[in-house]
């Protein structure tokens, strides 16, 4: 009988890991499941938008409930695949700290990461805690959305699909500590010796916590501390490598709590947030320009703009990187973002450079430099989230967007004929800026290569700027555009749609969730006081506009240097816009300043996104992180310079607003 007990206890072990295997899986199917009907989404917006737009255009016929379904697509989307997105790793945050502690001391890197991903859980648990009432209410009161006798739509479906969204994505959050923890099981049994950077890691988060408490508490009387300490703790979260959503949302949290001395009011915010911060038919715009901007990748017309643009600037000196640049700001007018036009460009553009003996650190540099005109040139994601913020029109964002990004192309056009006149040898080697003889390329050729990216830049932008369509419908039209060109070019393959929707859903997640994160902690900071004190003591102290943006700008830039550029957005412009205020400054002109100095940081280090994309996309062992850097530092120079230009004279961003 004795014998048997190890049996018996081998075949529990067993039982109980096939149980556990068996539920993992079934949960990677929901999650799966899930981020397949959130993708799917994303097209059916598209086409639910064009149709309309199509039947308004033609018969004047609109269809009606399409903008109302367009304001509850988004929070959807957000909570049917966040899960998947956590699940890839795609869940945005700073790696600079944790990333190190990971690599350097593993045992230590992951407690804390396990810690993150415990809090993120909280978080999740909290939106599912508190919004079970508002379905249940939705429920059982029968509540409607929209216009009755208009279209309408029963409330309680999306109370649902947040309630099975954050569900799903606490249980990833918890498999994502038992991994971190399975890992640090390994390490310990290893090497023994990792037990104390296993504690300190583990100590260093509950002094952080402890910390943090005594400090809300000690500020509990005063609203505005509570704010202030806020903003610190942000940014020492965020910087030590917490997902950025998580800590937003969960310090915004607990500050109205101690503010407000009532956690149920602190837990309907955060429900309320969840769940009707995003119903506005503008959210619409950012699933649609990612989606339209995949599309183009997909289809080439990235390369074939870069290989008319490397024609015409055959015969001037430096002429591949003007043809860069210019490749570059043409691209940025269909595709929103910075880093899709550093990912294309590496393998589109270095490698011809390379080939006609240009500097490798010129090389990247040019392309690193001029792929930040992704987030300026309309339309731009980051614009886009600003106006979000801020409160203001995207549309005349995109306006005022286009003089800033033509007089940056400019720029870089100049300080790259510069360089190859004054130093050549930084530029090129050998025959490198000699005049290129190149096979004559016929006008039909041209004409087919360039047509693409001028049909989109027109239907997009000359849609939007004509008052043809909004900025949400022109995302619409401009990715029904581009899937044709890609189908009319042959590039479109299942595999290549389904893997468009996905990327455009995971992207779209990624950011909606940053958006509904920074809305809860524009709230807090309202509910704080902080804008009442900071007008107050900007009267007191006598400070001007021009020293508040000067300050402003400087803490831009050097928090460019820690952390991506939405996440500063999402810390610094609800505070910039309410200690503006009273200046009655044009929000218009901020946005395009702001965006301006945040994009300097993809160029420096040690973050410098732009490069870091550059460098794993380009995978050459010649040209090493450190030379994307240097050779990225002339084009953030003139960046700076260019940004001094915009905010001394604002007339130039506001030109067709």
């Amino acid at each position: 009988m004795m014998g048997s007990r190890p049996v018996e206890s081998e075949t529990k072990t067993a039982i109980g890991k096939s149980l556990l295997d068996a539920a993992s899986r079934t949960i990677d199917a929901v999650v799966t499941g899930l981020n397949a009907l959130g993708s799917l989404w994303v097209f059916v917006m598209m086409a639910l938008i064009v149709a309309d737009v199509a039947a308004r255009f033609f018969f004047n016929q609109p269809i009606h409930g399409v903008a109302l379904l367009i304001e509850l697509s988004i929070v959807a989307i957000v909570f049917l695949q966040i899960a998947s997105v956590l699940r890839a790793g795609r869940v945005t945050r700073s790696d600079l700290t944790i990333g190190k502690l990971l690599t350097t001391t593993p045992a230590m890197g992951r407690m804390v990461q396990a810690s993150y991903h415990l809090a993120g859980f909280g978080l999740m648990a909290l939106i599912f805690v508190y919004t079970w009432p508002l379905f249940t209410a939705a429920w059982m009161q029968n509540t409607y959305l929209g216009v009755e006798g208009e279209f309408s739509l029963p409330a309680w479906p999306m109370k649902l699909i947040i309630l099975i969204g954050s569900a799903i994505c606490a249980i990833q959050f918890l498999r994502e500590v038992r991994a971190d923890l399975g890992i640090v099981r390994q390490q310990l049994a290893a090497v023994p010796s990792s037990w104390g950077k296993a504690a300190l890691g583990a100590a260093a988060v509950a002094v952080a916590l402890v910390l943090m408490y005594l400090a809300l508490r000690y500020a509990a009387s005063s609203p505005v501390q509570v704010g202030l300490i806020s903003v610190l703790f942000v940014l020492v979260t965020v910087y030590g490598g917490v997902h950025i959503g998580v800590a937003l949302a969960l310090l915004s949290f607990f500050c109205v709590a101690a503010i407000r001395g009532d956690f149920e009011v602190a837990g309907r915010l955060l429900a309320l947030a969840a769940g009707t911060s995003l119903q506005r038919y503008d959210f619409g715009v950012i699933p649609l320009f990612v989606l339209m901007g995949v599309f183009v990748t997909i289809s080439d017309i990235g390369k074939d703009t870069y290989e008319v643009a490397n024609y015409l600037f055959r015969k001037v000196s430096g002429g591949l990187g003007m043809a860069t640049v210019g490749a570059n700001a043409v691209f940025a007018a269909v595709t929103g973002s910075s880093i899709a036009s550093a990912s294309v460009f590496t393998k589109i553009a270095v490698p011809e450079m390379l080939r006609h003996s240009y500097h490798p650190r010129f090389a990247v540099g040019v392309v690193a430099g001029s792929s930040v005109l992704g987030m300026l040139i309309p339309p731009s994601l980051l614009l886009i989230i600003f106006g979000i913020l801020a409160e203001t029109s995207i549309g005349a964002l995109f306006l005022a967007g286009i003089i800033p990004g033509i007089i940056l192309s400019i720029a870089y056009c100049i300080l790259i004929w510069v360089m190859a006149k004054r130093f050549p040898n930084l530029v090129a080697t050998g025959g490198g800026l000699s005049k290129r003889s190149m096979e004559k390329m016929p006008a039909t050729q041209l004409i087919a290569k360039s047509l693409p990216i001028v049909v989109l830049i027109g239907a997009v932008l000359g849609g939007i700027y004509g008052g043809i369509f909004t900025a949400t419908e022109a995302g619409a039209v401009g990715s029904f555009l581009a899937l044709a060109l890609t189908v009319i070019r042959r590039k479109l393959t299942w595999d290549n749609l389904w893997r468009a929707l996905k990327e455009t859903g995971d992207v779209s997640a990624a950011i909606c969730f940053l958006l509904i994160a920074a809305h809860i902690y524009s709230r807090m900071i309202a509910i704080s006081g902080i804008p009442g004190a900071m007008e107050t003591y900007l009267q007191g102290a006598g400070m001007g506009l021009w020293s508040l943006i000067a300050i402003y700008l400087a803490v831009l830039l050097a928090l460019g240097t820690i952390l991506d550029s939405g996440s500063i957005m999402l810390i610094t412009v609800p505070l910039v816009v309410a200690a503006t205020a009273p200046f009655h400054v044009n929000l218009i002109w901020l946005g395009i300043i702001t965006t301006v100095a945040v994009e300097v940081g993809l160029l420096t280090p040690p973050f410098g996104l732009s490069c870091f994309v550059i460098h794993n996309n380009l995978g050459d062992k010649r040209i090493s992180l450190e030379d994307v850097f240097w050779g990225a530092a002339p084009f953030a120079a003139v960046m700076v310079i260019v940004l001094a230009l915009l905010t001394a004279f604002p007339q130039l961003s506001l030109v067709f607003t």
